[in-house]
């Protein structure tokens, strides 16, 4: 017979072990009010790992260290690289040379050519529109070429010779003074050039009339010596004011103003000679009395003085002959001319240096400046190239004294 229970005793089974189960309190209707959930699961927070970069500081010595010595590394590679090319190319060189050695010797004719030498001309020393420009001929200055310092100014001569001389002159000469001695070697180091003959009238009034001279004493506003207007004839009777006469009437003030204006308006520098200078080229490189010789006998053809000036001035250069070898002339006579130098009543202690003027050294007076050449007044005596005078320079001015101005040529 069937087990009619097995079915109920199932169901009860299964039903029991329903219920043993956990069930939700929100889907039990609060059947299992007091069952706490699990918590939810925390999410782990992301691990931060920091991480540390090292950021690398330039060294700026370090770095020029390692320039140069990639620098010096290149460097070197380029000299053994020029050592192996030189000694490669040695070992050619020896190698034909051990060849040539071996061989038979040739004669081999050469020709050599002397190169053709062309002397160079040496340009001229001054700008070509310096006038003196035209005496510098064949890489020298020519002896005795004129040149005027300006068109209708005085004409200049250059002098010439070797540029050393004796001066003074010797116990023997007929009419010296005692403080032409003792006689001493000169010697100039650079040429110069000297004014053919005494400044004229027409051409010291043009620095007049330029403003840059005072008037000579005859032309002085109410002087008694006035040309014009003066009671005396001082100047006038004696031809000091045609214009061709040498100026007189200047002191060596005035000459030296005009020099200075003369250099203003060439724009070269002219002064007065030296003592020296004005010696030598009176002497014309002669060692006589004048430069044509110690005959007296023949002074009237060459100057002007007491014996046969007929007591005044006459015209620069007007004298019968002029024999000068450098062109000078009225080197003696006509009328005295005021050189740079102070007086010194002997050569004792003179400079061996004639380029420049002797001042107020060993004795010298510049209050007193010297005189050289002779009038149209004096003897012959006066008209020596050795001779030589003195005045007061401020304030001596007269109908005997003039001047001529020299210029230094490089």
């Amino acid at each position: 017979m069937p087990n009619l229970l097995y079915p109920t005793r199932l169901a009860s089974a299964l039903a029991a072990a329903l219920f043993s189960l956990p069930v939700c309190a929100a889907g039990l209707g609060g059947l299992n009010d007091e069952y706490t959930p699990p918590p939810a699961p925390v999410k782990p927070k992301p691990q931060v790992v920091e991480k540390i970069v090292e950021k690398r500081v330039r060294d700026h010595a370090t770095e020029k260290r390692a320039q140069i010595a990639e620098a010096e590394s290149k460097r070197k590679d380029v000299e053994i690289a020029r050592l192996r090319a030189l000694e490669d190319k040695n070992a050619q060189l020896q190698a034909e040379l051990d060849k040539a050695r071996k061989q038979s010797p040739k004669v081999v004719e050469r020709v050599v050519k002397k190169p053709v030498v062309v002397p160079l001309q040496p340009s001229t020393p001054v700008l070509a529109s310096d006038p003196a420009s035209a005496c510098w001929k064949n890489g020298a200055w020519e002896a005795a070429c004129g040149f005027a310092a300006y068109a209708g100014g005085p004409l200049f001569r250059v002098v010439g010779g070797n540029l050393n001389f004796t001066m003074g002159s010797p116990s023997t000469e007929n009419g010296r003074y005692y403080w032409e001695a003792p006689r001493h070697q000169v010697s100039f180091q650079r040429r110069f050039a000297l004014a053919e003959t005494e400044l004229t009238v027409a051409q010291y009034l043009a620095c007049v009339d330029d403003g840059g001279c005072k008037e000579p004493e005859w032309r002085e506003a109410g002087s008694q010596h006035h040309y014009q207007t003066g009671s005396g004839n001082l100047y006038t009777s004696r031809n000091a004011h045609q214009p061709d006469s040498p100026i007189t009437g200047v002191s060596w003030d005035n000459a030296k103003a005009y020099v200075a204006w003369l250099s203003r308006k060439t724009g070269q520098t002219y002064t007065l000679p030296t003592e020296a200078q004005w010696e030598y080229a009176a002497r014309g490189g002669q060692s006589g009395r004048w430069y044509f010789g110690d005959d007296e006998s023949q002074l009237k053809d060459h100057a002007w003085y007491d014996a046969n000036s007929g007591a005044k001035l006459h015209p620069v250069g007007s004298t019968r002959l002029s024999t000068h070898p450098w062109g000078l002339r009225d080197m003696a006579g006509n009328a005295r001319e005021w050189v740079e130098d102070c007086w010194h009543d002997s050569y004792t202690n003179a400079p061996a240096s004639g380029d420049t003027a002797w001042a107020g050294a060993n004795g010298g007076s510049c209050g007193l400046r010297v005189l050289r050449g002779g009038s149209w007044e004096g003897f012959a005596r006066f008209t020596r190239a050795a001779d030589r005078y003195s005045v007061y320079s401020a304030v001596d001015r007269n109908y005997l004294v003039s001047f001529r101005p020299a210029r230094m040529l490089p």
